[in-house]
């Protein structure tokens, strides 16, 4: 098969001879582009993003006819698949040798008479196809994604984390080490994406590459995202923000500045975490009957800590009984919607960002920040750490209690939670 690489005087050229059924669509008998140096190294690296794009366009250029290219594509599907399940070092043979045979077929239909069989562009990406080595990137995304035992959310973000690697490589055979470094470094100096937001895309294309070698679609050896440091490929990032607390004074400010918008879900909202100290994840999914009276359990937490009763603070007391009260769906935040994923607290969590900004915040706060606050008082008031912990749903400090201990009584809580409070009565 061609590398398609020419030496025109000095300098190393990229060619491809265009299909004859092509020519005189695309106005040229080829494609021809200097690789602008005079190494054979240098334009072996070179010469494969080049190809791929002029591979593109002729399959744009058949677009309107299409049925041949897709016969061809969907044959070397069949013989890709057959190679990865041959059972025996015979069977797989004796598939090159007919996937050869059928290379040298298209290649007498496609070119004009005198040419070499291997000056043959369709033939040449049908052998590829069909041994695997010019496979796209994405044919086995799907397989992947239905075997990984995750999240909705997270497959969502690993389709997208490869779908946007393969913009980048659409071939299997285009992922080499030294480039896929080079847009690692682009993801970050290029994109402005952080080095947390690139390890996460990197881990995501290493499970994928980890699949495609166990399907033997890629080879065991071919190991192009091992190596790679982002902190040292990057170039010096902006500190990441940190959360921090709000000031006691601004949540009674954040409650106003609801109810001034009219939106009484949100202020509704603001009065739940900032008694609770609850996270919106469980307020959103709170339900009318884990209410009783004045406590309530939360039975949707991100741990088991999390998994408690909590008692109902008595400048909460109103709302929780007006809330449960006027229900009209089983949830004591009614009306909210759902994303694709099942949460309740998106798009509140949305409007509270807005309210954020309008009151001036800045980024290093969010609703999570409410529930920092919370505990950041009940410190201040001498609160017993495990105590707090046990309201807000964290994991015990210390082995004693975290390992022993069966949990604070309700009343123990209740006494601790009254200490919280805020400078203002910000109304219930």
């Amino acid at each position: 098969m061609p590398d398609y690489l020419q030496k025109r005087r000095r300098r190393w050229y990229a060619v491809m001879e265009i299909p004859k059924a092509l020519k005189a669509k695309l106005g040229k008998p080829r494609f021809v582009k200097s690789l602008e140096t005079e190494s054979l190294a240098v334009a072996k690296r070179r010469v494969g993003p080049i190809v791929s794009a002029w591979m593109t366009e002729l399959d744009r250029a058949r677009a309107p006819g299409g049925e041949a290219g897709d016969a061809v594509r969907d044959d070397a599907r069949f013989f890709r698949q057959a190679l990865r399940r041959a059972a025996t070092p015979e069977e797989r043979d004796q598939l090159l040798e007919e996937i050869t045979d059928a290379a040298d077929a298209i290649a007498y239909e496609d070119i004009d008479i005198g040419q070499p069989l291997s000056s043959s562009v369709v033939a040449t990406r049908f052998f590829g196809e069909a041994t695997g080595w010019h496979a796209p990137t994405l044919e086995n995304l799907d397989e992947w994604l239905s075997a990984v035992r995750t999240s909705a959310k997270t497959r969502d973000m690993q389709r997208a984390d490869v779908q946007r690697f393969a913009a980048q490589f659409p071939i299997l055979s285009d992922v080499q080490r030294p480039q896929v470094r080079r847009w690692v470094i682009s993801l970050m100096n290029e994109d402005g994406l952080s080095p947390k937001t690139v390890q996460r895309i990197l881990s995501a294309l290493r499970g994928y590459w980890r699949f495609l070698q166990t399907i033997n679609a890629v080879a065991e050896d071919r190991q192009p995202f091992t190596g790679l440091e982002v902190a040292r490929e990057a170039k010096r990032a902006a500190p990441e923000i940190i959360r921090q607390p709000f000031e006691p004074a601004d949540v009674p400010r954040l409650l106003a500045g609801a109810i001034g918008r009219g939106d009484d879900g949100l202020a509704d909202l603001i009065r739940l975490g900032m008694w609770t100290g609850c996270r919106i994840e469980e307020l959103c999914a709170l339900k009318a009957t884990d209410v009783a009276g004045d406590r309530f359990k939360v039975r949707e937490a991100k741990s088991t800590a999390g998994i408690r009763e909590v008692p109902v603070h008595a400048e909460l007391q109103a709302t929780m009984d007006r809330l449960v009260r006027e229900s009209r769906d089983g949830y004591v935040l009614s009306g909210l919607t759902l994303n694709k994923y099942g949460d309740r607290s998106n798009a509140i969590g949305k409007r509270f960002g807005r309210l954020r900004t309008e009151l001036d915040f800045g980024p290093e706060v969010v609703f999570h920040s409410i529930r920092k606050t919370v505990v950041t008082i009940l410190e201040n008031a001498g609160a017993p750490e495990n105590v707090v912990a046990d309201i807000v749903g964290h994991e015990k400090p210390r082995i004693t209690y975290g390992l022993y201990s069966g949990g604070t009584t309700l009343e123990v809580k209740r006494a601790t939670l009254a200490k919280l409070a805020y400078p203002r009565d910000p109304g219930a």
